[in-house]
């Protein structure tokens, strides 16, 4: 699907979302017309922008992962061994797990 047939189907999701908000303010809120109309074209304004706002970053195609370069993944060879990139703790291997200090 291309990228203007996407945000024409955003853009119609919007207008559906702003104008279902407006009829909902009118038909349930009660205060004056005017008002209701007011409040639900406010809130159908917000809700229409949110879904703006989501659409630019749903719409957009994440870029894949670069490949891992060869001979960065830490290797591991023993019964025991831990293969760890960067260590800031404490590995303990073995049957006791007593760690003396």
């Amino acid at each position: 699907m291309s990228s203007t047939v996407r945000w024409s189907l955003v853009f119609a999701g919007a207008v559906v979302v702003f104008a279902l908000c407006v009829w909902a303010g009118d038909a349930v809120l009660p205060w004056e017309r005017a008002e209701r109309i007011a409040v639900g074209a406010g809130a159908g304004a917000v809700i229409a922008g949110l879904l703006g706002a989501w659409a630019g970053s749903a719409t957009r195609p994440s870029p894949p992962p670069p490949p891992p370069g060869p001979g960065t993944g830490a290797v591991a060879s023993g019964e025991r061994s831990v293969a760890v990139g960067e260590n800031s703790g404490v590995i303990v291997t073995g049957d006791g797990g007593t760690v003396g200090r």
